[in-house]
């Protein structure tokens, strides 16, 4: 099985749609990296309607009054600070803890440092939801790593293939599940930082892999 023996012109076609998938997950994890930074960087100023805010005003409306939204709006308009938290702290302790607490069935959110950059981090509507991190990380970038590697390195002749396929198999699924273990909490762990080389060195040696059966002369 060797995709060297494809035709000329679905050779090309294949070197399009690999270097075109390589480049997709190039630039998902580059607006991946930039937000993470971006969230880290201290100084930022309050974005006109943050995701808190958001899924305040959304989702978790039937859990909260007018008044307590008010006291987030707030509190995120004078920047999140760590000394306004106090404003709003109750109402967490009373409306979240249930299942944002420890041992809930959702993301632990009940501290400053678990709330702060939810607050400031801008909401995204419409098509601008394409590059929510949740988006990203729980289906483009498996999705773009299952493409290369079962539609073109399964058929490559490299004797490797399938522990490179699973490898990043493997790596997507570390990358998604950091994500989830993570959301809402303000530091870069080192594992989830180590899922996202990982998940770019696995692509780059999968779409590697593809392009050397598809145009390298043959050896033997």
């Amino acid at each position: 099985m060797t995709l060297r023996r494809l035709p000329a012109s679905e050779r090309i076609f294949a070197t399009l749609v690999v270097l075109a998938l390589t480049a997709a997950l190039g630039l998902g994890l580059a607006a991946v990296v930039a937000r993470e930074l971006r969230a880290a960087g201290p100084g930022q100023p309050p974005p006109a309607r943050s995701r808190l805010v958001a899924v305040l005003e959304g989702v978790m409306a039937p859990n909260v009054t007018p008044a307590e939204t008010r006291r987030f709006k707030a509190w995120v308009a004078s920047g999140a600070t760590r000394e306004g938290f106090a404003q709003v702290e109750p109402v967490v302790a009373n409306n979240c803890a249930s299942c944002h607490g420890d041992g809930g069935q959702a993301p632990r959110l009940l501290a400053f440092e678990d709330l702060r950059p939810l607050a400031l981090e801008p909401a995204t509507e419409g098509l601008a939801e394409l590059l929510d991190a949740r988006f990203l990380h729980l289906a483009a970038f498996p999705l773009l790593v299952a493409v290369a590697a079962a539609a073109y390195l399964r058929r490559a002749r490299w004797a490797w293939r399938k522990g490179l396929m699973a490898g990043g198999w493997l790596a997507a699924a570390w990358d998604a599940g950091q994500w989830w273990l993570r959301q809402g909490r303000p530091e870069p762990h080192w594992a989830a930082w180590t899922g996202l080389v990982l998940l770019a060195a696995a692509m780059v040696a999968i779409a590697g892999a593809v392009l050397a059966d598809l145009w390298l002369p043959d050896e033997g």
